[in-house]
């Protein structure tokens, strides 16, 4: 596909939460988020032809969850020095969760300690989750599972988890802030669930049937989500109207995106590419496109992930692709 190379921006105060945003496809995300809040901020040039990174009119506040808690450092390191050594706090608030998101126990008093003080540190002009973090999970014929252990942790993690953060940011992001004037005042802020999803969600690949599994669940999941509270913002409390009308993308308060972002060059990758039980054509098709490097760069589909959501132009619910057409 033909990449828009022009920059992306996003203005005034952003809330993001990503998960799996220690490397790969969520470090990506993390940095294009910074990068377009600078762009909007940014004035001049620093004398060789690029902007000036500059405090943008409000603060990026980013929490980063993934299990690493010496990776996430090197991300949050990372998203502070696109502001500059000059901006600080002023610019960019970011904070660094340790957590292992399949570890179900615990994940609701923890996520609900992450997201409570958020919901009333301040209003914010967007709130973003970005609900990337996942597993490939066992691999091999659908027919030859071998251990209910390991498919429990795919799905504990792909699944059961993934709902439950999307399904905690929703319910803490749409209900009015005790630090909000009033419930209108909530009512601007732009709420945005994205879900990474897969071309796995919607295509069935051999010998990769949990993970193929997991992503049409969630997609789905967010489906319905999406067409929940559009019902509720239509007022019709899910009554009437066509089961299978699709929703305008025009500004909502609340809306959720079913993003794939192609077959990216990352760890998760490579172990495809070294998988004994691989399909075949599978298996030619990674391998090949690693060494031709025809595979998509993180940073690449981290950047159109943000030009859509700062674009804001696509249909709540809807599943795109990095290589579907620009909306």
């Amino acid at each position: 596909m033909i990449m828009d190379d022009s920059p992306v921006e996003v203005e005034g105060g952003t809330l993001v939460v990503i998960t799996g945003a220690s490397r790969g496809i969520g470090r990506a995300i993390a940095l294009a988020v910074a990068d377009a809040v600078v762009a909007a901020g940014s004035h001049g040039d620093d004398g060789a032809g690029g902007p000036l990174p500059s405090a943008p009119s409000a603060p990026l506040r980013a929490v980063l969850i993934a299990r690493s808690a010496e990776s996430l450092r090197e991300t949050a390191r990372l998203v502070e020095q696109r502001f500059g050594d000059g901006a600080g706090g002023d610019a960019v608030s970011v904070s660094c969760h340790a957590m292992d998101l399949s570890d179900l126990g615990a994940l609701p008093e923890t996520l609900a300690g992450i997201l409570e003080p958020l919901s009333s540190e301040r209003r914010y002009d967007s709130c973003w989750l970005i609900n990337n973090a996942g597993s490939l999970g066992p691999l091999g014929p659908a027919s030859s599972l071998d251990s209910m252990v390991e498919l429990r942790k795919a799905v504990d993690l792909n699944v059961t988890s993934g709902l439950w953060i999307s399904s905690q940011f929703a319910k803490t992001f749409l209900r009015p802030s005790s630090s909000s004037s009033s419930a209108s005042g909530m009512a601007s802020t732009l709420v945005r669930i994205v879900n990474i999803s897969s071309l796995c969600a919607i295509e069935a690949f051999p010998t990769m049937s949990i993970y193929c599994a997991g992503k049409a669940g969630r997609d789905m999941f967010h489906c319905v989500l999406a067409k929940e509270q559009r019902s509720v913002d239509d007022g019709d409390s899910g009554k009437g109207g066509d089961a299978g009308s699709k929703p305008t993308a025009t500004t909502q308060h609340f809306k959720v995106l079913n993003y794939a972002p192609g077959p990216c060059d990352t760890r998760m990758t490579d172990a495809l590419t070294q998988c004994p039980v691989l399909d075949d054509d599978l298996h030619d098709f990674f391998q090949s496109s690693k060494r031709e490097n025809k595979l998509v760069m993180p940073d690449d589909t981290a950047k159109k992930l943000v030009r859509l959501l700062s674009s804001d132009e696509f249909q709540s619910g809807a599943h795109v692709d990095y290589y579907d057409d620009e909306q």
